[in-house]
């Protein structure tokens, strides 16, 4: 392609040209941090920057290799996108229920629906995810999966985090971030309708998704006080459709948590659970039907999908543990020689290579985890009261929760009580729709209750955090 300067910055003309493919230039919203939007210059290619310098080697220098994001041609010039594309993780669709005696003794799980055409009156129950998004068109007498559409989150091109995100419509994409989802929610509706015309949406999401699906001001979320403009259920039309959000808690405990504690009855019972939702954020509630704890930690790309390593979360937490346990890392998370030079190859393949800065990213994760969970039990004297631990989402779905607790992301005593519990933001929407409009009032009511129940812990307020993640840092079990 070629640049014309005075069009914008090669980035954003090179986002224009892809056609709006999610990832397709980059997960960090032109931050320089992923290195995923590379282009080779075949003319007037500007000077190396000293991140272009991190991921190209000196003859790829030469050559003209550079970031997409950070380049700076000082005139027109010609580019070939070199986009890097890795494996994308598994949209998760499944929705579990529990089933089986109480804990001790793991839980077994069954599908919560089966697909099934038979029926009147449906609606559809929408996961607006950071990362991806499920759509499901359901039957509303008996909680059936008519459709399903699953797809990438296209506001990805903006970051694949919430901060990225918020941080683009901070610099005026607000209006494009939110043509981005409504114009792929609406695409997904044009592909449900098929199978059948819903009578409503149902949507479950974090904070941020909502409020830049919405239009809802951003720019109190991404700073303290850490205030969400709107919290509470959001009725407009989607599609020509009536849809409503359901509620959240906080700028950091959204909807789709708040969705996952209704769809695993947790605000309903005397039994003591915790909820442990993991993806870009590291959202967990612990409590009953007495009260509910929530707080959130960062994670970054370390669960749903190593930015520099191809290696998808789930994979590199049991690849962490391997590396662990063969002697090619230490307790501290530095790699021995070879490795640490040339990489650690994955499955003896040379072109998938694990680097420090990998484990660095997995390493912060997990200790944030570790440290929230164990935070959140301390608070709620719940270590030798807790029934359960419902892992939920894809990272929970595919967890190898025996590595998990070796790498010391999930503590050793809560290992056998551990249950995944599948996609429970649109469970949560999936049963908010089920019973129709007669019974919604009471469906709100017991939404609303859980929001008035619950309260929300700031980990970085909490005192011995920094001596807890200090702790946590070092890989094995704790």
């Amino acid at each position: 392609m070629r640049y014309q300067k005075g069009k914008g910055s090669l980035f954003e003309q090179i986002l224009k040209e892809s056609g709006n493919e999610t990832g397709s230039c980059g997960l960090c919203g032109g931050r320089g941090i992923c290195g995923k939007c590379r282009v080779k210059f075949l003319s007037g290619a500007p000077l190396p920057s000293s991140v272009d310098r991190r991921f190209f080697t000196p003859a790829q220098l030469r050559e003209g290799y550079r970031l997409a994001c950070l380049a700076r041609p000082a005139g027109d010039c010609e580019v070939e996108p070199c986009f890097v594309r890795g494996p994308e993780a598994r949209i998760l669709t499944e929705i579990q229920k529990i089933t089986g005696a109480a804990m001790p003794g793991k839980p077994e799980t069954e599908s919560l629906y089966e697909p099934d055409r038979a029926g009147r009156g449906q609606f559809c129950a929408v996961d607006l995810g950071t990362t991806t998004v499920v759509m499901q068109l359901i039957n509303r007498q008996t909680g059936n999966a008519l459709h399903t559409c699953a797809f990438q989150n296209p506001q990805r091109m903006y970051g694949i985090d919430v901060l990225a995100r918020i941080s683009a419509a901070e610099e005026g994409r607000a209006e494009l971030l939110q043509k981005l989802i409504v114009d792929g929610l609406e695409k997904g509706l044009k592909e449900i309708e098929q199978s059948g015309r819903p009578d409503e949406i149902i949507l479950s999401g974090n904070t941020a998704m909502e409020h830049l699906l919405l239009g809802y001001p951003v720019d109190t979320l991404g700073k303290a006080p850490f205030v969400p403009a709107h919290t509470g259920f959001s009725r407009f039309l989607l599609g020509g459709y009536p849809a409503v959000f359901l509620p959240g808690i906080s700028a950091f405990t959204g909807a789709d948590i708040v969705s996952g504690i209704y769809a695993l009855g947790m605000a309903e019972t005397e039994a003591f659970t915790l909820f442990i939702d993991l993806g870009t954020n590291g959202e967990m509630a612990i409590g009953n039907r007495d009260g509910i704890l929530c707080t959130a930690t960062a994670a970054g790309s370390a669960f749903e999908g190593n930015v520099s390593s191809e290696v998808l979360g789930t994979d590199m937490t049991a690849l962490a543990c391997d590396m662990l346990q063969a002697g090619c890392m230490d307790e501290s998370g530095l790699l021995q020689e070879p490795w640490f030079t040339n990489g650690y190859p994955v499955g003896g393949r040379e072109e998938v290579l694990i680097r420090q800065q990998d484990i660095r990213n997995l390493q912060m994760a997990k200790a944030a985890v570790c440290t929230g969970v164990s935070l959140l039990l301390d608070q709620t004297e719940g270590w030798h009261r807790l029934a359960r631990v419902y892992l939920a989402g894809g990272f929970g779905y595919e967890l190898d929760v025996e590595k998990a607790v070796r790498i010391g992301l999930i503590p050793g005593i809560l290992e056998k009580r551990c249950v995944a519990v599948g996609n429970t933001s649109l469970a949560g929407a999936v049963r908010f729709g089920r019973e129709g409009q007669k019974e919604r009032a009471q469906r709100e009511n017991c939404l609303q209750h859980i929001v008035k129940i619950s309260r929300s812990l700031n980990l970085a307020e909490q005192p011995g955090f920094e001596a807890h993640y200090m702790q946590s840092m070092t890989f094995g079990q704790r």
